[in-house]
């Protein structure tokens, strides 16, 4: 896993170090100057944090100091506890903490804590002003870490389409809906195309057509999304669509499933199939057969070759977007409509992002989204237009989650955090909204 920048860890401290009561504390033990300082040098520090982000995968050396300055981090964190925890046991409680409260309260043991965190408190110092030399590492430049709040999501593979230009894919839609109504044999149909493309879009307009909605009954939606393949399966395929538990028998999944398709024609849509192992379609195959005549699978994946998933396939190859209509989605998003209102150097930088998008919807929904909240910030434009890894876009679409990858870096801090969390969940599982928020508190 990536290393991560303890944007809120240090921020928490910087709090409770500028608290009164920790001043107080301070105060009382003799350490007061000497947090003050710990304040200033980790102020300091955190002014420098967006640059050593930046750099984080171009620099074992920015990956070592991130290292560093997270365990001191954390030490200064315990060391606060352990003032607050200390001062607490003092307050003392009920009859049966006085033995323990005389002990802690005697003079000799206030001296051995002081000294305790006196030395504590150096150690700590002396360790952050080393990171703090090594700032030149980063060739850094201060920075306010954002801290305004912004809309942003988790994609979901579901059928309930977004509604931001449903219309710029009307002629595909309708060519997928006549090859899914105009044939009587059980058959797939499968929209191919790299990443971004919006298969999964288009899978969900088709899937919501009012003439496919009258020529399927019922209708099934499977978010496949195993990018290694082995989520492709009988057993899983059944789980999903039955909505049964993984320890049901094999079996019982098959006649809930045949009951609910039997002499019926049903349309199905996998998203996002990686698996191209033709035996396992094999093997799939005939469990998705026992409809009536027309019954249709939908599928949605990068594997341009679908012969894998055997006969009676038919391809959809999705294109990329033409250059008006990756500006029309672009200006839409971004400007809302109100293009007239932007300055013109704005205008002529944003369609020099957009021709460097080649067509590619999720790269042109995300950077619009970016962009939008800079709307008269030119430089915040053009640092986009460089981003290496948009100017490498070109020569090949191999650098797509790179620059997905800016929607992160421009997040706010604490929505960061919580992008990191969502990540320790498995791909396309529900997370419990009380389990996030005991992770996001820890």
């Amino acid at each position: 896993m990536a290393e991560q920048i303890p944007f809120s860890i240090v921020e928490n401290v910087l709090s409770s170090l500028g608290s009164s009561v920790v001043q107080k504390l301070g105060s009382m033990y003799g350490v007061r100057n000497e947090l003050e300082k710990l304040e200033e040098t980790l102020g300091t520090l955190n002014a420098v944090l967006l640059d050593a982000e930046d750099q984080l995968e171009k620099s074992h050396a920015v990956k070592d100091w991130v290292k560093r300055l997270k365990r001191i981090v954390y030490a200064v964190d315990d060391l606060l506890d352990d003032f607050a925890t200390y001062q607490l046991r003092r307050g003392g409680g009920g009859p049966a903490r006085k033995v323990s409260h005389f002990f802690l309260c005697s003079s000799s043991n206030q001296v051995a804590f002081r000294f305790l965190m006196s030395g504590r408190v150096d150690d700590i110092k002396v360790a952050l002003d080393d990171i703090k030399k090594d700032i030149f590492l980063l060739s850094a430049i201060p920075r306010n870490i954002i801290h305004s709040r912004a809309d942003n999501t988790r994609r979901e593979t579901h059928s309930s389409p977004s509604t931001t230009n449903l219309d710029l894919r009307n002629p595909e839609i309708e060519e997928i809906v006549n090859l899914l109504v105009s044939s009587d044999n059980v058959s797939i149909v499968a929209i191919c195309g790299i990443g971004g493309l919006g298969k999964t879009t288009l899978a969900q307009l088709v899937f919501n057509d009012e003439t496919v909605t009258k020529h399927f009954e019922p209708k099934f939606w499977v978010c496949v999304a195993d990018d290694s393949g082995d989520g492709f399966g009988e057993k899983a395929l059944l789980k999903k669509i039955t909505k049964l538990e993984n320890d049901k028998p094999v079996e019982d999944m098959k006649k809930t499933f045949n009951k609910k398709v039997c002499q019926k024609k049903y349309l199905l849509v996998l998203d996002d199939v990686w698996n191209k192992r033709r035996e396992d379609w094999e093997k799939v195959r005939p469990l998705l057969e026992v409809g009536a005549n027309g019954s249709k699978i939908l599928v949605t994946t990068r594997n341009t070759e679908v012969s894998f998933m055997g006969k009676n396939t038919t391809p959809f190859e999705l294109k990329c977007l033409g250059q008006e209509k990756s500006w029309n989605l672009f200006s839409n998003i971004t400007f809302g409509g109100h293009e007239n209102t932007v300055s013109k150097k704005i205008i002529n930088v944003g369609k020099e992002i957009v021709n460097m998008c080649n067509g590619v919807p999720l790269i042109i929904n995300t950077l619009g989204g970016i962009l939008m909240q800079f709307i008269s910030d030119l430089y915040k434009w053009e640092s986009i237009r460089d981003n290496e890894n948009l100017l490498s876009l070109p020569h090949g679409n191999d650098n797509v989650l790179r620059v997905l990858k800016l929607s992160y870096d421009n997040l706010p801090t604490h929505l960061k955090q919580c992008f990191t969390y969502c990540a320790l969940f498995p791909q396309d599982c529900n997370i419990p909204k009380y389990t996030l928020v005991v992770f996001g508190l820890v």
